[in-house]
This record gives C-alpha cells, sequence and structure tokens, in this order.
C-alpha cells in the first residue's frame, strides 16, 4: 500500500457502510445520555462526554469526529436547554474532534492505542481546548471586560478541575479505547 495514501488517509472523510452509520447514530446518542450525566456548579462543568467522543475519534477519524461533534453541539444546546449556541465554543468543540480523531484513529481499528497516545490526546484537549479556547468563549461570553486579569481569573478554576479530572479522564479513556468489547466492536463494523 502507498504509505504516502495511508499516512493522510485519518484525514480523508470516507464514505459508511449502513452499519457504520447505526455505530455512529449509537455513539452520537451515547453522547446526549453521558451529556444528561455531568456534574455541573456554578463555575465548572465535569461531563464524560469525551468517551463517546474518543471512541469518534477512533472509529471514523478526525473529520467524522469534528463534524459530528459540532452538530451535536449546535443540536444540544439549541434544542435540549443548554442556552444559545456559539461559534466561539464550536471552536473549540471542532478542535476536539480533530484531535480526537488524529490521535485515536488507525487504519486497523483492531489495534491497541498506547498510554502515550492517548496521554498526549488527553493533555491537547486539556490544554489547547478545555484551558484556552474555552476559557477565552466563556470570557468573550460572558464578561462585559476583555483582558489578561479576566482571562486569567477564569482560569483559575478550570485549571484546578483540569489538574484533578486529567487523570481520571485519561485512565476512563484508555481503558474505553482499549477495552475487549470495542475491539470486537472494531472488528465487526470495520473489518475491511
Amino acid at each position: 500500500m502507498n504509505k504516502t495514501r495511508t499516512r493522510f488517509s485519518r484525514w480523508a472523510l470516507p464514505i459508511l457502510s449502513v452499519q457504520q452509520l447505526v455505530l455512529l447514530a449509537a455513539l452520537i446518542a451515547l453522547s446526549f445520555v453521558l451529556g444528561r450525566v455531568s456534574i455541573t456548579t456554578q463555575i465548572l462543568r465535569i461531563s464524560f462526554v469525551f468517551l463517546a467522543s474518543s471512541l469518534m475519534g477512533k472509529w471514523f477519524g478526525p473529520i467524522w469526529s469534528m463534524l459530528v461533534m459540532v452538530l451535536l453541539d449546535f443540536v444540544k444546546t439549541n434544542f435540549f436547554g443548554g442556552g444559545n449556541w456559539s461559534p466561539f465554543m464550536a471552536i473549540g468543540v471542532a478542535i476536539a474532534g480533530l484531535i480526537y480523531g488524529a490521535f485515536f484513529y488507525r487504519e486497523n481499528k483492531e489495534q491497541k492505542l498506547s498510554w502515550w497516545t492517548i496521554a498526549l490526546a488527553v493533555l491537547a484537549i486539556t490544554v489547547i481546548v478545555n484551558l484556552l479556547i474555552n476559557t477565552a468563549s466563556i470570557m468573550l461570553l460572558y464578561s462585559s471586560k476583555h483582558s489578561w486579569a479576566v482571562f486569567n481569573g477564569m482560569l483559575a478554576p478550570r485549571l484546578l478541575k483540569s489538574v484533578i479530572f486529567y487523570p481520571i479522564q485519561l485512565l476512563l479513556t484508555y481503558w474505553v479505547l482499549n477495552n475487549r468489547v470495542v475491539l470486537d466492536l472494531s472488528k465487526r463494523f470495520f473489518n475491511q
């Protein structure tokens, strides 16, 4: 097989079979359910939607993951009481989808992912999306003042949450992506 094609195939938008579309629909439903199970305080929201997003990245690659995650964000926000949809927050969602797909997608879907791959992906999501993009988006949307002082003030509680939640997200992501059921589903739906 041509190595150039293999290297860039993860960035393609492949046509999905009916079975793969059904699996994607199941992940969308799982994302809705996990979004409802989130832990929310006045300042922070802890959600387990990343598990469905990680599976999307593993099975469907960065482009499908990005498109579906942005669509999910739009639908959840506008139709299920999440407030008003924001293109600023959608940027973070889109980048998260790209990161999940770029790190987790493999031609051989049955291949286990290493601790390092998952650790780097979760770190990239945590720093780039959760801390930088989402904090800046929240500042732009909800603060009348846009300054580094306001950004840093909003970043502090989010940083604490990220430090505490990072190992939890890492362990759960590793367990979900590499468990026997997921590997069997990979073989069943993506055996080429």
